[in-house]
């Protein structure tokens, strides 16, 4: 049960993180500079979506205890970062 949350964590925070390179690095700047605003609006919304499965995720592993007050605090700040996924996922495959 805590490996599978862990998991779920892991593959959770790369699909937001990914999708939060995307938003930043593909769709503002085709909204922008080319004018597609659709871009963002549906990045946006699937990256909404996937920020708020990450946090559900992170809150269920505080739930369960598996992750300290400092790795919470750390991953939710990770989560706004772009590449923070990386360390992230790091750091979880550590345990």
């Amino acid at each position: 049960m805590q490996k599978s949350t862990l998991k779920k964590l892991t593959v959770i925070s790369v699909l937001e993180g990914i999708s939060l390179i995307v938003l930043l690095f593909i769709a503002m700047p085709l909204k922008y500079l080319g004018g597609y605003k659709v871009a963002t609006l549906i990045v946006g919304s699937a990256h909404g979506l996937l920020w708020l499965a990450f946090l559900y995720v992170l809150n269920e592993a505080r739930i369960k205890n598996l992750l300290d007050r400092t790795e919470i605090i750390k991953f939710f700040i990770l989560s706004v970062v772009p590449f923070g996924f990386i360390p992230m996922k790091k750091s979880i495959s550590g345990r």
